[in-house]
């Protein structure tokens, strides 16, 4: 069977992302007589095949439309229609009325998706949204919102242009977890979550220890364990625990909290600090430090 399709580049993804169980097949037979039926309705990313049931080989050309098919005996051929719009259709090596046909094609009800690179990521580390809308047009413009944790409404962070196939990307850094929606047109996709893990870094001066949490509120008050790490049981023990103390926003926005403290270490350990999830709160994950080896 030949297949003709009448699509930019990437469609089957898009059909994919929208529901290919929901695209249909209508068929045109092929009689001695003409086309039976000879008008056919479909709607956008729907298939016409053309069942040629005559003892001699018949042409389809379809006005305005890439779909040209020269279908044997027995056999069939089939075109997909991406785009609405009436289309005339035609066996030009034939005569009369009953050998011409109209397509009309149904515009696809307007939507779009979105999805996330990834679902959790460090404190403003990088995640990919994308998607595709459901006219598979390029030069299309989506709107990408995105409503903090602790927030009441969404802020506009930034637009796309869809490119072949109807798809788009757009790259975010979220400071705290965040749910983002997308906008073509006056519809919106589902929401996407990103959950995040405050950026915590350990350092230290012989016994003395310094732990900076950063992220987009304070900690103040929270509590850090001080761990290190028994290679034995393969498991982090809680040493001590370490309250944070006083925050400061840098000039870029991120909040740095702060704790110093003394602990007894021996050469050889390994040493971290972790935020518990109870500690995190509802707006981030819980995190570990770095590691260090003491030397």
């Amino acid at each position: 069977m030949r297949k003709c399709f009448l699509a930019l580049a990437g469609a089957a993804v898009v059909l994919a992302m929208f529901g290919s169980a929901t695209a249909a097949v209508k068929t045109v037979t092929i009689t001695a007589a003409g086309f039976v039926p000879a008008d056919v309705t479909i709607a956008a990313n729907d298939t016409v095949t053309w069942r040629n049931t005559d003892t001699v080989a018949h042409q389809v050309v379809v006005d305005k439309a890439p779909c040209t098919l020269t279908i044997q005996p027995g056999a069939s051929g089939s075109c997909t229609f991406r785009s609405a719009g009436r289309f005339s259709y035609s066996d030009p090596s034939q005569r009369g009325k009953s050998f011409r046909g109209t397509i009309t094609v149904t515009a696809a009800p307007a939507a779009v998706t979105l999805q996330t690179s990834r679902g959790t990521v460090g404190y403003l580390g990088a995640v990919t949204l994308s998607g595709v809308i459901s006219s598979q047009q390029s030069g299309e413009t989506v709107t990408v919102f995105g409503q903090d944790c602790g927030k009441n409404a969404s802020t506009r962070l930034g637009v796309a242009t869809t490119t072949a196939g109807g798809a788009w990307t757009l790259v975010v850094r979220p400071a705290i977890n965040t749910i983002y929606r997308a906008r073509w047109k006056t519809t919106d996709s589902a929401a996407a979550t990103v959950k995040v893990r405050p950026g915590i870094r350990l350092s230290r001066v012989g016994s003395r220890f310094t732990v900076r949490v950063r992220a987009a509120q304070p900690f103040t008050g929270k509590i850090l364990a001080f761990q290190r790490y028994r290679p034995l049981v393969k498991r982090w023990v809680t040493l001590k625990r370490v309250t944070l103390g006083a925050a400061a926003t840098t000039t870029t926005g991120t909040v740095v909290t702060t704790a110093r403290f003394r602990a007894s270490i021996r050469r050889g350990w390994r040493v971290r600090t972790f935020l518990t999830q109870a500690q995190a709160g509802a707006c981030y994950l819980a995190a570990p430090s770095n590691t260090l080896r003491i030397g």
